[in-house]
């Protein structure tokens, strides 16, 4: 078993930068008089930052647990998903600039009822992704094209293979053409 948590420095980043943030909205909401479209603009930006902080203390206190079964997140709300009850996998990249050289992934898995979801700020990311794409190709996972080409940049390959699949599901979850399967074009 392995087990993963976030990179302290980008979780210390986040919590200075979500910190300062809540600072200079809820200050002068408390201690300078305003207009009230002008207290609620900034308190709402404070809500906004004071949700910034609760969703980096909760990536600060969970980490992922990935074995032979499945792969766990522990902390405050825990969940578990066996590989073999893996039925989604969606790999995403945001870019922070247009030449789309700065910028982060994102993995969400679900089956088992849970949904499990992590950055690539997570320490040992393409470890936790390459167990996922084993499970989705034993799992025979229709994948998105967006996933699989961020598979690709990750050096990794996943999913159902091309053709349809067990039950007459074309991969992305279609049923093939009735045309094809009689071999009329």
């Amino acid at each position: 078993m392995t087990t993963h948590r976030y990179e302290r420095r980008a979780i210390v980043g986040d919590f200075i930068r979500g910190g300062f943030g809540l600072l200079l909205t809820v200050g002068p909401v408390l201690l300078m008089p305003m207009v009230t479209w002008l207290a609620v603009a900034f308190s709402a930006f404070a809500a906004l930052f004071a949700v910034y902080l609760f969703r980096t203390w909760l990536r600060s206190a969970t980490a992922l647990e990935v074995d032979d079964g499945g792969i766990r997140s522990t902390g405050p709300f825990g969940r578990a998903i066996r590989w073999d009850a893996l039925d989604a996998l969606d790999l995403r990249y945001f870019a922070t600039r247009r030449d789309k050289e700065g910028g982060w992934m994102q993995v969400k898995l679900r089956g088992d009822g849970a949904a499990i979801a992590a950055e690539s700020s997570l320490d040992g990311f393409e470890t936790v992704v390459a167990r996922a794409a084993d499970a989705a190709t034993r799992n025979r996972l229709a994948l998105s094209d967006v996933t699989r080409e961020n598979l690709k940049a990750l050096g990794l390959v996943a999913g159902a293979p091309d053709g349809p699949m067990p039950g007459g599901m074309a991969p992305g979850g279609t049923a093939p053409d009735n045309d094809d399967r009689m071999g009329m074009r």
